[in-house]
């Protein structure tokens, strides 16, 4: 993991989605004038702000809690500024990676917090699945009752990720229940890599028997989450719903602070369909696709000059903070490992 997590791997991902980032807001702006984004920021009720602030503090703490309560039943000792941090790991290393693969954040704080890594896996599984029930299910409330405000597209764009997402809760679901028809698949991909790549041979046949370890250890952990922790796995659905309420009403208030004319239930709504659609978006942290997607669902809401900065503020407290955040608690994180790491290569080598 900490590979993983090298310089070179970090800045590649950082730039991409700085890159996607400001693409995605250049697009936004240039479809309103400069002149009435002027008159926006001087009609803004900055005060509100702070209102947005705390929701986007409730979203990191009920992302932690959905994590904590899982680990607590693996390592009890485990504090909650741990969940806290590796929440916000996930959410940086969700925002610099393709896909929003993020897993690793938390993986690699917890293993630094002493936490075996197959537990982890299998927390990260199950809150994965948890945000997956809760999107499918918001979705198709949200497909049944075609409210009038979404764009005729959104429909046929949901459709599409209904696809996406059938594919991928399928594979979890695999992950959690059948972990070893998993590991099949991967044990004959590494036996034909072996045949065909002969150098690296033993490194896949170790990363085979470390594979197949993690493959029973999580197995265990599934089987003790799934039956004697079911209302700790009910509890996850609600904790999911809880930051993504957060995130809505956060953005309710961005609205609101623009003087915007638009409701909880219309933005509620939104905020479920843009999830929905950019939870396996391509570019780094939905990078890009998430603004462009976000000015398309509220064109239908907002007047034409608050749309722009609608997107920067709300992109801002869901995702900037939490990138900047999550990337100094890996960046000390790892700076510590190297110290450690350096002392001991120095303790070896004295006679």
């Amino acid at each position: 993991m900490q590979e993983f997590l090298n310089r070179e791997n970090v800045v590649r991902g950082t730039l991409l989605f700085i890159v996607c980032t400001f693409a995605g807001l250049f697009l936004s702006f240039l479809w309103s004038g400069s002149q009435d984004i002027k008159q926006v920021f001087r009609e803004m009720q900055i005060e509100m702000l702070l209102g947005a602030c705390l929701c986007m503090f409730a979203d990191w703490l009920f992302g932690a809690l959905r994590f904590h309560v899982f680990i607590r039943k693996v390592t009890p000792t485990i504090r909650f500024r741990d969940s806290l941090r590796a929440n916000l790991a996930t959410l940086c290393v969700s925002a610099i990676t393709p896909f929003q693969t993020g897993g690793v954040g938390h993986l690699y704080i917890y293993a630094r917090a002493g936490v075996p890594l197959s537990g982890a896996i299998t927390s990260g599984i199950i809150c994965f699945l948890s945000t997956l029930v809760s999107l499918i299910l918001c979705a198709g409330a949200i497909i049944w009752l075609d409210p009038p405000f979404l764009p005729k597209g959104a429909t046929w764009v949901s459709l599409f990720s209904f696809f996406m997402f059938g594919l991928v809760f399928v594979s979890f679901l695999l992950l959690l229940f059948k972990p070893e028809l998993v590991f099949r698949f991967f044990h004959w991909l590494c036996n034909a890599a072996q045949l065909r790549f002969t150098r690296i041979a033993p490194f896949l046949e170790r990363v085979t028997l470390k594979v197949e370890q993690l493959t029973n250890e999580h197995k265990t952990f599934a089987t003790m989450f799934l039956r004697d922790h079911k209302w700790t796995c009910a509890l996850s659905l609600l904790l999911t719903c809880g930051f993504l309420g957060a995130r809505i009403v956060g953005s309710y208030i961005v609205a609101q602070a623009l003087n915007g004319d638009t409701t909880l239930w219309e933005l509620c709504v939104i905020g479920l369909v843009l999830n929905f659609v950019v939870l396996f978006a391509p570019s780094p942290g939905a990078s890009g696709v998430a603004e462009v997607v976000t000015v398309g669902l509220m064109e239908n809401l907002i007047s034409k000059e608050l749309i722009p900065l609608f997107v920067l503020l709300t992109r801002f407290f869901s995702i900037y903070c939490a990138v900047v955040v999550g990337g100094i608690i890996i960046g000390a994180r790892v700076t510590k490992d190297f110290r450690i790491k350096k002392k001991d290569i120095a303790k070896d080598a004295m006679p």
